[in-house]
């Protein structure tokens, strides 16, 4: 299976998707109006086994909930970091770990906590990382 990294952006898009209220961007967008999944660029290893029969890719998933001075978004970055359920980030993509075709195998390995500037101002948000 050949790999393209727009196909596993789109897949990822459409696994976000299924999260209700939550914007998905699978490129990078010039503003986020939170609470906001942007996926972002794959990271690439080619060749893992001979004659280009296995590549792996990583790629870092943001989920921004709104700013810092809210209360209502740590609560909702704890919605969408539950290991199950509808708000759940991993439970979303996972539910289909091929990504409508779009890879063989996907896996939410990781979330860490951070912050990012939008438009001037300090938004809450984590840091997904899939491989």
């Amino acid at each position: 299976m050949s790999m393209t990294p727009s196909a596993v952006r789109d897949g990822i898009k459409t696994r976000l998707a299924t999260i209700t209220g939550l914007r998905v961007h699978d490129t990078i967008p010039d503003t986020v109006a939170p609470p906001a999944g942007v996926v972002g660029l794959l990271d690439l290893t080619f060749d893992l086994s001979m004659q280009r029969g296995l590549d792996s890719a990583s790629v870092e998933v943001l989920v921004i909930v709104g700013r810092m001075s809210e209360r209502s978004a740590q609560d909702k970055l704890d919605a969408y970091l539950a290991g199950s359920g509808a708000g759940s980030i991993k439970t979303a993509i996972e539910a289909d770990q091929t990504l409508g075709g779009a890879c063989q195998t996907c896996h939410v390995m990781s979330a860490s906590p951070a912050t990012i500037t939008v438009g001037g101002m300090e938004m809450l948000c984590y840091r997904y990382q899939l491989e």
